[in-house]
């Protein structure tokens, strides 16, 4: 896929602050608390990634009521919706606008911490990574068929729930959606979290890799001293990860590229008594520049075989083997602050008297990012943290505002002119 014609030609930044757009955000204004009630309805229904199918049949009931939309489901999982524009408005042939929001979760809702609600706060996993994006990619299928949105679009409006974005699902989802709509995008909204200040332009690349290590193990007294590759990575990871001298610090004298490097689980063994067989560590790397992740494997991949070298004997009978597997790995890239879509977002959040801040994060644009296609990701109102654990929360004070900017974006977008060459 490729950036539009009409984004590349003629660019043209959409006005959030239309007077039309007005009566439409201040009639949402007070649906905030239903909001939150379907909010907490979906991110009840676990779905951790690789099973997201019960919480995707919930949202696709729910876009099935509304008669604006065309809806369905593809065959990697991914729920869909279509909002056209009525004949004789728009272009037939117009760039469409993607809106996403992830289905999954990383942890799921369990009977020993449930999803709670009281008042305005809410506890649970996945309440606000992803349930307040869910909430509001269903909020925005029913404000698309307002009268006075039906009455202006001017191109098609996807709205996408994704499977697969977290951890392992290495963005699954997104990347079938946009495999199976080869025609141009005019621009890509991922839908993520609370929030109504942050923009997300830059998206952070991801690698991620299991080192493991295999021997030939033996009782830990009789063949003690034998090659141990719970041992042996523990020497890498220590000497991978040290401040003054690890992987990272070697990095950072050659480059001003910001990277992380994040050991994330350690597994190994067979029994308590006995030396282990296997062992293996995943680690995840991350940056901006696509181009760190590639020598921060290749600088992980030497590590581990000079130390399991180390951790053998000179014989070779019982050397250590090293195996590296990409477990991931997320795509880089970015628009300038100074792009439209970015400047259109700056307008909707100074619209609802907040302050536009640029931010980098990994999230479903990093795909239309990485294909040329102008992306951004966006919170949906609320505050909220604690993410990617069973203690996450969300306080639904002043959600509207988020969501008003959410709304007033998406709104002037789909309803802006539509350039000649679009």
């Amino acid at each position: 896929m490729r950036s539009s014609p009409e984004s590349d030609a003629a660019p043209v930044i959409a006005r959030p602050t239309a007077p039309w757009l007005t009566p439409l955000c201040d009639a949402w204004r007070p649906r905030q608390r239903a909001l939150l009630a379907q909010q907490v309805q979906l991110a009840r229904i676990a779905a951790p990634t690789g099973n997201e199918a019960a919480r995707g049949d919930a949202v696709l009931r729910r876009l099935a009521r509304l008669p604006h939309l065309t809806v369905g489901r593809d065959h990697v999982g991914n729920v869909w919706a279509t909002a056209t524009p009525a004949a004789g408005h728009g272009r037939p042939h117009a760039a469409p606008l993607a809106c996403f929001a992830h289905l999954d979760s990383v942890l799921a809702p369990s009977p020993d911490a449930p999803i709670r609600c009281d008042g305005v706060l809410a506890q649970g996993a996945g309440i606000g990574d992803n349930g307040r994006g869910l909430a509001a990619l269903v909020a925005l299928a029913h404000a698309l068929g307002d009268p006075s949105v039906q009455a202006r679009l001017t191109r098609p409006v996807h709205l996408v729930a994704t499977v697969g974005e977290e951890g392992e699902g290495d963005l699954r989802g997104v990347r079938a959606w946009c495999d199976a709509h080869p025609a141009p995008l005019h621009a890509a909204i991922a839908i993520d979290g609370p929030g109504d200040e942050h923009i997300v332009h830059q998206a952070v690349g991801s690698l991620r890799l299991r080192i493991a290590m295999h021997g030939r193990g033996g009782h830990s007294w009789a063949h003690a001293g034998a090659p141990n590759p719970l041992h042996a990575l523990s020497t890498f990871v220590a000497q991978a990860t040290a401040r003054d001298r690890g992987i990272l610090a070697s990095l950072a004298r050659s480059t001003r590229g910001r990277a992380a490097l994040t050991v994330t689980r350690m597994h190994g063994g067979e029994s308590l008594t006995g030396i282990p067989m296997h062992a293996h560590v995943d680690i995840d790397c991350r940056a901006v520049d696509t181009t760190l992740l590639p020598r921060l494997e290749q600088a992980l991949t030497h590590l581990a075989h000079a130390v399991a070298a180390a951790e053998s004997p000179d014989n070779g009978l019982s050397a250590l083997r090293v195996d590296v597997v990409r477990l991931g790995h997320r795509p880089a890239g970015g628009i300038d602050v100074a792009h439209p879509l970015v400047a259109a977002a700056q307008h909707a959040t100074a619209a609802v008297g907040r302050t536009p801040r640029s931010a980098a994060a990994s999230s479903d644009a990093n795909v239309p990012l990485a294909r040329g296609i102008p992306a951004i990701a966006l919170g949906a109102g609320g505050r909220g943290g604690g993410a990617h654990t069973a203690a996450e929360w969300y306080d639904d004070s002043e959600s509207h505002v988020g969501f008003e900017r959410l709304l007033r974006l998406v709104a002037s977008l789909a309803t802006q002119p539509i350039g000649r060459d679009a």
